[in-house]
């Protein structure tokens, strides 16, 4: 096997797309508590550690879109109204970013700025 089949190989089984979550009503920013203890747990966060909150924890991290995925709608609260979107992967590269209206949220490229 040459370099180039090793790197044909990688290519075919690297993921095309990623995850990320989103807010998908308009409201607040927030994790019921159980998908915020079960983050906890998958992290091995102890009790008496600092508390966790839902801004602190980025979108992309893989123990978040398992508890939503696992918990579905218990991990919303009365205000929000969490999503996992698969985007391609060509957009971590390129860069990504949350924006945002009164609360409901969408996944944004990136792009540069000079002053």
């Amino acid at each position: 096997m040459n370099q180039n089949d090793i790197i044909s190989t990688v290519e075919a089984t690297a993921p095309e797309t990623f995850k990320i979550v989103i807010n998908n009503c308009f409201g607040g920013f927030e994790l019921s508590d159980k998908a915020i203890a079960m983050f906890r747990e998958r992290k091995g966060i102890t009790a008496d550690e600092r508390p966790t909150y839902a801004d602190e924890i980025a979108r992309d991290d893989v123990d978040l879109i398992a508890v939503l995925e696992t918990l579905g709608r218990k991990a919303n609260t009365q205000y929000s109204e969490w999503k996992v979107v698969e985007v391609p992967m060509w957009l971590k590269e390129k860069g990504w970013l949350i924006e945002e209206y009164d609360g409901r949220e969408y996944i944004a490229e990136m792009h540069c700025t000079w002053d």
